[in-house]
């Protein structure tokens, strides 16, 4: 058995061995690789912690084997490392660096003198940037010549005695965070016995870097971009989330989902960028699991996803978003109508959902329930057998049940359409005849809108009504003639179409036109949605104009009450002049002539 040095030294707390050597040696007035040599053992070999080298070592200087073991960061893997109770690969941990607390140091130069400085195990972990004794920045040194040389801490200290009493007299005490405490405890006790514990430092390291860089700053910074402290402040807000439990990190990450601009597409890799880029590399790590299983789930019930895509290492089986473009794809519901329905089937204003662009396949089901009740005009209009306009006075009146979702476009629901047919079916059969007019021929006699029979009679204020069998839809109603309807007065309000600006001026629609084209109305044209043909409005302003200068010769002769045939005879014997009108002929006249007009009643 070999015996021990006469000159040794106690093993400083979380000492490296190779720092150990550095300082041994030069107690014994030599260098490491000489002294090394000197007693059997292999410098190179003790930097990497080599067991019969730790074990030789062990035995020359009377330090605890398991303690320097412990201390020493052994290679365990490709490019990873044992790191006192946990690992860490070369990202996290460098072991040929000079790294040192400042003040540390020179207390310990001015105690033992040049062979008193050393270097800590837990001053190689990158995360780790301040001293848990003094609180300040960690220093790193300028590296030697070659590797072996920035081994030696004593020499590496002397060399650099001026940069270290100057970082000590500026440092500033900027306390321990409860990330490097964390770790620090990982190194020293191992395991914590949370939903952490299967992450080594490295990745503790990554997720808290990359989660903080992404709920701190955001898309501003790239990793590469960001300083000392702001990777230290990055660090300490991503551990904070994480040591609160999977809960807290699903919170978190919705924060930075909500932080995505509205017009911006919303989708995973954008909204976390770092931190699952990071964990997408983890995927057939097994230590991340946990973290990446919590993930997956928060990006499953948030994101769209296709069936069968591979998120984070597994395969989503059943998503729960779909995109409103796939929907229009597969199903042929346009965004604006997907929104208006959900809007609708929620009680809400559809401007609240103009961002929406994702939507549940829960919510999807319901709408396209809800969509396969509904059909546009024209097949309404082609299954009653009447027109297009009909159906529209049908749902104003109540009669038809329609919702418009975020356009002009109007949709009838075919429940309300089956309930018509239903009750058409029910009313007695009969013939047409003299008596039991056709619907059609009804109206035009008696000059009342086929739109107010029907309405009147779901009502309940019309019954009498029969069903001639060979004829289809509302056209085979039956109506008996000696049962008049009242007539309504029309009420105009607004702009108005051609024929009811024919029907207030008491014109005909040619005498409209000639009005409009002879610059006395003004026209304007709007596109039906539902036909997609343009219809013609005459502005209600010109209108108003009209009536506060002329006269047309219909409202005359309704204001005299005479026929307006007789009326204009009596007005051309006059010699009451029309208006000038280069467009056409048109029966209006100045309202400057009231005193003739009083003559004539």
């Amino acid at each position: 058995m070999t015996d021990q040095l006469a000159l040794s030294s106690n093993l400083v707390f979380l000492e490296t061995p190779a720092s150990f050597v550095s300082r041994v040696a030069r107690i014994n007035f030599s260098v490491p690789r000489e002294w090394s040599s000197d007693l059997g053992l292999r410098w190179a070999k003790i930097c990497s912690a080599y067991p019969d080298q730790l074990r030789r070592l062990s035995r020359l200087t009377g330090v605890s084997l398991e303690q320097l073991q412990f201390n020493a960061p052994a290679q365990i893997g490709p490019c990873r490392y044992r790191v006192g109770h946990s690992s860490a690969t070369n990202g996290t941990m460098l072991r040929a660096i000079t790294r040192i607390c400042p003040q540390c140091v020179l207390e310990a130069l001015e105690q033992a003198g040049s062979h008193g400085g050393f270097q800590r195990l837990d001053w190689l972990v990158l995360p780790i940037g301040t001293c848990a004794k003094h609180g300040v920045p960690l220093l790193k040194l300028p590296n030697a010549l070659n590797t072996h040389l920035t081994y030696d801490v004593v020499q590496q200290l002397s060399v650099h005695r001026d940069i270290i009493t100057q970082a000590a007299q500026s440092a500033c005490v900027l306390g321990r965070s409860s990330f490097e405490n964390y770790l620090s405890h990982r190194i020293e006790f191992g395991k914590h016995a949370d939903w952490l514990d299967t992450l080594d430092l490295t990745h503790l390291h990554q997720a808290s870097l990359t989660l903080g860089m992404q709920l701190g700053f955001g898309s501003q910074l790239k990793r590469s971009d960001l300083s000392w402290e702001q990777e230290r402040t990055a660090m300490s807000l991503g551990f904070s989330v994480l040591e609160k439990g999977g809960d807290a990190l699903a919170s978190a990450l919705e924060q930075t989902r909500q932080r995505r601009p509205s017009e911006e597409r919303s989708y995973f890799t954008s909204d976390l960028r770092e931190f699952y880029a990071w964990l997408k590399s983890t995927e057939d790590d097994l230590a991340t699991a946990s973290l990446r299983g919590c993930v997956r789930d928060f990006i499953k019930q948030n994101y769209p996803l296709q069936g069968g895509a591979k998120i984070l290492g597994a395969e989503i089986r059943a998503p729960e978003f779909v995109t409103l473009e796939r929907v229009r794809e597969e199903h042929g519901v346009g965004k604006v109508r997907v929104r208006g329905i959900l809007a609708h089937l929620r009680g809400a204003a559809v401007e609240e959902l103009s961002d929406l662009q994702d939507i549940r396949y829960e919510d999807l089901d319901k709408v396209l329930q809800f969509w396969a009740n509904l059909q546009n005009i024209k097949q309404t209009a082609a299954q009653l057998h009447i027109h297009p306009v009909q159906v529209k006075a049908l749902i104003r009146s109540k009669t038809l049940e329609a919702h418009r979702f975020g356009t002009s476009l109007q949709y009838v629901t075919k429940s309300s359409v089956s309930a018509l047919m239903t009750r058409l079916e029910n009313l007695p059969a009969a013939a047409a005849s003299k008596e039991n007019l056709p619907l059609k021929d009804f109206c035009r006699r008696s000059q009342i809108p086929s739109a107010r029979v029907i309405s009147d009679w779901v009502g309940g204020k019309r019954e009498g009504l029969s069903r001639d069998p060979d004829a289809s839809g509302l056209a085979a109603i039956l109506v008996c003639d000696g049962k008049v309807f009242p007539r309504r007065s029309r009420r105009f309000a607004g702009d108005l179409a051609l024929l009811d600006a024919a029907a207030h001026l008491r014109m005909n629609v040619a005498s409209v036109r000639h009005l409009r084209d002879g610059g006395y109305l003004t026209q304007y044209k709007v596109r039906n949605p539902e036909t997609q043909h343009y219809r013609c409005y005459i502005t209600e302003s010109s209108i108003r104009d009209f009536e506060e200068r002329f006269i047309t010769l219909g409202q005359l002769a309704e204001q005299l009450d005479v026929a307006a045939i007789h009326l204009a005879r009596a007005l051309d014997k006059k010699e009451i002049e029309t208006i000038p009108c280069d467009a056409g002929f048109v029966r209006a006249y100045p309202k400057s002539e009231t005193e003739v007009f009083q003559k004539l009643t």
